[in-house]
C-alpha cells in the first residue's frame, strides 16, 4: 500500500513522502508538522500527535465515540507561543475508528423492537432534531452505551448491552420503552442539562501534552457539561495521512 501510494504521488508530481508505521506513534523520526490530518477515528488524541504539532500548526481528527451515530470532529491548534487549544464539535459523520475499537450496533435488535417496541409512557422531550449535534455528541459520553438506529421509521435508541430500547414519536407526546434501562429518561435528563448549559454546539478540550487526562467542557460554572475522554486501546498498525 505504501509503495502504491508513493508511486502515485510521484506520478502526480507531488513532493510528498509516504512513511509506513503505527500512526498512533506519530512520525518515527519525531519531526514536527504544520498540519496533521488523521484518516482514522480515535477515542482521544495520541501524545505523539500533540508533541509533533509545530507552533502555529493545526491537527484535525475524528473523535470516535462508541456509537457511529454521534462522532465528534476535533480541531487542535498550537499557538505561536506553544500553547495547545482544542475545540470539539459534533458532526453527522466521521472517519471509521481505529483498529480494535468496538462500535455499538442496533442491528441485532431490529426484529425484536419491531415485534415489541415497548410500553408507552408520556415524555416531556420531543425527539431532538438530527442536527442538534452538540446534544447528540454529549449523549455519546454522558448517556454511554446508547446507539441510534437511523433506519427506523421513528427515532429509536438502543442500549444493546442492557437489552433495552426506546421508540419515540411520532410527535404525540409519548415514548415506548423496553427493558431494564430507560434510555429515553436519560436523554430527557441530559437534554435539560444541555439547555441549562446554553445548548452548546462546541466544547473545549484540555489536552496538555496528551499524556494525562483529556477533559472536555462546555464552559465554566455549575451548569457546564463535561466529561473525560477514554484511553486508547492497546493495538497497533493504524493509518495516518
Amino acid at each position: 500500500m505504501a509503495a502504491f501510494a508513493q508511486r502515485n504521488l510521484h506520478r502526480l508530481g507531488l513532493e510528498a513522502t509516504v512513511v509506513e508505521g503505527d500512526a498512533l506513534d506519530g512520525h518515527p523520526e519525531g519531526r514536527q508538522f504544520d498540519q496533521i490530518h488523521s484518516g482514522i477515528g480515535v477515542p482521544r488524541v495520541p501524545p505523539a500527535w500533540v508533541k509533533q504539532l509545530a507552533p502555529g500548526g493545526r491537527l484535525l481528527t475524528t473523535l470516535a465515540t462508541r456509537t457511529p451515530s454521534w462522532p465528534g470532529q476535533l480541531l487542535v491548534t498550537r499557538t505561536g507561543t506553544g500553547r495547545i487549544e482544542a475545540v470539539l464539535r459534533g458532526r453527522p459523520r466521521g472517519y471509521r475508528p481505529m483498529l480494535g475499537y468496538q462500535w455499538l450496533s442496533a442491528l441485532d435488535h431490529r426484529a425484536r423492537i419491531s415485534a415489541d417496541p415497548g410500553t408507552a409512557r408520556p415524555t416531556r422531550l420531543a425527539p431532538p432534531p438530527d442536527d442538534a449535534y452538540g446534544f447528540w455528541l454529549a449523549a455519546a459520553y454522558l448517556a454511554p452505551g446508547l446507539v441510534r438506529d437511523f433506519q427506523a421509521e421513528t427515532m429509536t435508541i438502543v442500549a444493546p448491552e442492557d437489552e433495552s430500547w426506546a421508540v419515540a414519536g411520532p410527535g404525540d407526546g409519548t415514548v415506548r420503552v423496553h427493558g431494564p434501562r430507560d434510555a429515553w429518561a436519560e436523554l430527557e435528563d441530559l437534554h435539560a442539562r444541555w439547555e441549562q448549559a446554553g445548548r452548546p454546539e462546541t466544547y473545549r478540550v484540555e489536552l496538555g501534552d496528551g499524556t494525562g487526562e483529556q477533559r472536555v467542557t462546555s464552559g465554566t460554572g455549575p451548569s457546564a457539561l463535561g466529561w473525560v475522554l477514554p484511553p486508547l486501546p492497546t493495538v497497533s498498525r493504524h493509518e495516518l495521512r
